[in-house]
């Protein structure tokens, strides 16, 4: 690992480290690290049952869209250790809820050590395809929760929660990998962006190295930094993909704090292309500005003639009300027609409709432009939606050329470099999925 920069990019008042990192030397080490890098931000040591008052204290389990804040605070970090005893986890857990005395929410069995790995279905009482979220069932891999780059629409501040303990992680997920010779791609992380605390953490490293001895799994992370140093001083390049959220200028500049600008991620990802590291862009999530098919058509530009992508997909905002995007993202930055639709069809949209803000044609339209200019430039670049609905998939599968059952998309089980399209079915395939040890993880019922 190279010399380290004395300070992370973001400026925490405090660290609060929980007492098991200081049995583990390995883990005590990287919490050393980050500590220094805070400096001088005071470190705190605190056990499991302190952790409720000071979740409290600090408004953890209330914390906002980003968006929605005349100042944003800068995320505390906390760093633990994942533990892979259940029975003790659990324990932990349950007595650090019992004494919460908010009325908000925290991921306790995360911060007790559970959920280093955890399985995804977007259905899981059946494995087939949600209507309304079309996203495939797999192992995904965790770092912790939170991050510091402050995006408008994100309500993943207040703490960064990251477990340091790299090592037994990496002994645990050898035999997880073993368990389930299925699936081949591992994401890593979905609610963490795990460059932000590299190199001082040093876990994005050993992980790479990790996969690159298997031969064939593939770790894949999913980010919109420009920090990519750690990542390429690695020298494991040939095991790992990163998939760059990718917005145009108005968009990372004004609505993603202090993420990479769209040029910074390109040129990022052009320096990882050339280390021999797989890069994967995602339009995700596309909000529409005022300006949003010009910057569309420049970002497209950008990427596609300073990098060769393994493939690309896309998703337009959701997952929010209307009422919501407004408090987060002023009106007035919006495409006027667009959130006009939005507001027109909010009062008809089913409760479950996961495709919210916006209603399919405004989505349609988005995705249609987006795909035409993409194609004249790259006729033959793999592209997809992504957690997009199987509506959407019947109005512009033809245009894509794939299919929900065998799309490779950014971040699925089965998206090796190279693939145009999958050969085995995605949900029949995660059927066999099984924990560490062992158990199943997909209940008889979900068959």
């Amino acid at each position: 690992m190279s010399d380290l920069p004395q300070a992370l990019f973001f400026k925490p008042p405090c660290v609060y480290v929980l007492a098991p990192v200081w049995e583990e030397p390995d883990a005590a080490g990287r919490a050393e690290r980050i500590a220094a890098a805070c400096a001088p931000a005071e470190v705190r040591t605190i056990g499991y049952d302190e952790l409720p008052d000071v979740v409290v204290e600090h408004g953890w389990d209330h914390f906002p869209q980003i968006g929605t804040l005349a100042t944003v605070p800068p995320p505390v970090p906390l760093l633990g250790v994942f533990r892979f005893d259940r029975e003790a986890v659990g324990r932990d857990a349950r007595r650090m809820a019992d004494a919460y005395r908010g009325d908000g929410h925290f991921p306790w069995r995360l911060a007790a050590g559970g959920g280093a790995f955890t399985f995804f279905c977007s259905g899981i009482r059946e494995i087939r395809p949600n209507p309304y979220h079309v996203c495939r069932p797999q192992w995904r891999i965790h770092q912790g929760r939170g991050c510091p780059h402050q995006c408008a629409y994100c309500s993943l501040g207040g703490v960064l929660l990251s477990h340091v303990n790299t090592e037994t992680y990496i002994e645990r997920l050898a035999d997880l990998l073993r368990e389930n010779p299925w699936q081949k791609t591992w994401l890593y992380d979905d609610v963490m962006d795990v460059l932000t605390l590299e190199p001082q953490l040093d876990t994005l490293g050993p992980l790479m190295r990790f996969f690159e001895r298997t031969g064939d799994r593939y770790l894949i992370v999913h980010t919109k930094s420009d920090r990519v140093d750690a990542m390429i001083e690695a020298g494991a390049p040939r095991n790992t993909i990163v998939a760059w959220s990718l917005s145009g200028p108005t968009q990372s500049r004004r609505l993603e704090g202090l993420s990479g600008t769209t040029e910074g991620r390109i040129e990022a990802a052009r320096r990882c292309q050339d280390a021999g590291i797989t890069i994967r862009y995602k339009f995700k999530p596309i909000v529409p500005v005022r300006e949003w098919r010009a910057e569309a058509d420049y970002t497209i530009d950008l990427a596609l003639r300073r990098t060769r992508p393994d493939n690309l997909s896309m998703t337009v905002l959701m997952w929010m009300t209307v009422e919501q995007l407004t408090a987060c993202i002023r009106p007035g930055m919006l495409d006027a027609g667009f959130l006009a639709a939005a507001e027109g069809s909010a009062a008809s949209r089913e409760a479950d409709d996961r495709t919210a803000t916006f209603p399919h044609a405004v989505r349609e339209k988005v995705y249609r432009h987006y795909l035409s200019r993409i194609r004249s430039i790259d006729p033959d670049v793999p592209v997809t939606i992504s957690t997009e609905s199987l509506a959407m998939w019947r109005s512009l599968g033809d245009a894509l050329g794939v299919t929900p059952a065998d799309y490779v998309c950014g971040c699925g089980a089965g998206s090796t470099p190279g693939k145009r399209t999958l050969e085995t079915n995605p949900w029949t395939d995660a059927r066999a999925a099984r924990h560490w040890d062992g158990r199943p993880a997909v209940p008889e019922q979900a068959y």
